[in-house]
């Protein structure tokens, strides 16, 4: 009966950590798609849109590191990166709508 309850919850575990990593991988390919949506609709200047895409290379840098020095992303790794990603996405979000307009 125990190894059951044990065993259950290192599954649920298990399953709660993949799920934030796909939470993270999702919202980045999001904000990828935002910026392309303002470049493509115009509401973003090159200049915007170069500040934008270097955060997310950093972000995405971020990411690699985390994995690569230990194959693990630790709480603190994955809550830095998520703080990363909505002041990104606050980014965008102002960029977006901040009355500045392509011009090329």
């Amino acid at each position: 009966m125990n190894k059951k309850i044990i065993l259950s919850v290192l599954l649920l575990a298990g399953i709660a950590v993949g799920a934030n990593a796909q939470t993270i991988r999702g919202e980045s390919r999001n904000e990828q798609y935002r910026i392309n949506e303002g470049v493509r609709n115009g509401s973003l200047s090159r200049g915007e849109a170069y500040r934008l895409e270097r955060e997310q290379r950093d972000i995405h840098r971020d990411m690699r590191r985390a994995y690569r020095n230990d194959g693990y992303m630790s709480r603190y790794e994955r809550a830095n990166i998520r703080r990363e990603e909505r002041l990104a996405s606050r980014d965008i979000y102002r960029d977006k709508h901040n009355g500045r307009y392509r011009t090329w």
